[in-house]
């Protein structure tokens, strides 16, 4: 018997859990839930093909043009092609070769069936599910690099309690499935800054425009670019219409910029890190 297992992101085992980043991210790997949701949204793309022969003709693109087997191999019955994508897709294929076939399989139904939402669905899909990548102009590229996930993953070694608490709920934020909640996850970005500051100052509640001021006159030197750039982040965030003032701009909150914030926060973090330890 086939027992199934609740796979519920932000649910108990999820907001109990502390994970590294690249268990959060998928980059190189597509979880369980993730490869049923692409079987799923292809299941629904076939079954709303409006008539016979556009579903014929989507299956020898498929056997004849991303199996690129012969037409002695290909199977006699339609349902047999979904039956070999759903297996291929949940137990066999590695993530490219899964998104080798998406690509080629959303092409093929924005072209030639004229199915105009399917790029749209699949990001909504990815960006809900945590996936690293996003289809733009018909190729799936990574939107989250290498380098990127290691200044979080450093973030998250910090040994700095207070710091490492607020990236944690930043990536938490970022990347729940069930209630992303990017506003706030830019918002403890921030933290994670102030925090490190106050620490480096022996300080408890100085604000980041503060504390940048005040390592200066302790003597802790930050080049002045960087200095500038983070107290216009800080701006960004805390002037009359920011995000801490809760006026409206949390709605307007993309999911690109709060990605921003985290990994820049987490680098700058890292940054100042080094130059305390030192």
């Amino acid at each position: 018997m086939t027992v199934f297992k609740p796979s519920i992101r932000g649910g108990f085992s999820d907001r109990n859990g502390i994970k590294k980043i690249s268990t959060i991210i998928q980059k190189n790997s597509l979880d369980e839930r993730t490869r049923n949701g692409i079987v799923n949204i292809i299941d629904k793309t076939i079954d709303f093909i409006g008539n016979d022969f556009n579903r014929r003709l989507l299956y020898e693109h498929i056997y004849f043009n991303i199996f690129n087997v012969t037409q002695d191999e290909k199977p006699n019955h339609n349902y047999q092609c979904r039956d070999q994508i759903t297996e291929y897709i949940k137990n066999e294929w590695s993530y490219d070769e899964i998104f080798s076939f998406l690509e080629s399989f959303c092409k093929f139904c924005f072209n030639s069936l004229h199915n105009k939402s399917i790029y749209g669905e699949f990001n909504k899909f990815f960006e809900r599910e945590c996936v690293g990548y996003r289809f733009v102009d018909g190729l799936i590229i990574d939107i989250i690099d290498d380098i990127e996930i290691k200044e979080l993953e450093d973030a998250l070694d910090s040994k700095f309690s207070s710091s490492k608490k607020c990236i944690i709920k930043a990536i938490n934020l970022l990347y729940d499935r069930g209630n992303p909640d990017y506003a706030n996850s830019v918002k403890e970005s921030i933290s994670a800054i102030e925090s490190m500051c106050n620490i480096m100052l022996g300080t408890n509640n100085k604000t980041l425009g503060d504390a940048l001021k005040g390592l200066d006159k302790k003597g802790i030197k930050i080049h002045s670019a960087l200095k500038s750039a983070f107290s216009s982040l800080y701006g960004y965030t805390s002037d009359e219409s920011g995000i801490r003032h809760n006026t409206g701009i949390d709605e307007k909150t993309t999911f690109e910029e709060a990605k921003f914030m985290l990994v820049a926060c987490s680098a700058f973090l890292n940054y100042l890190t080094q130059i305390y330890e030192k």
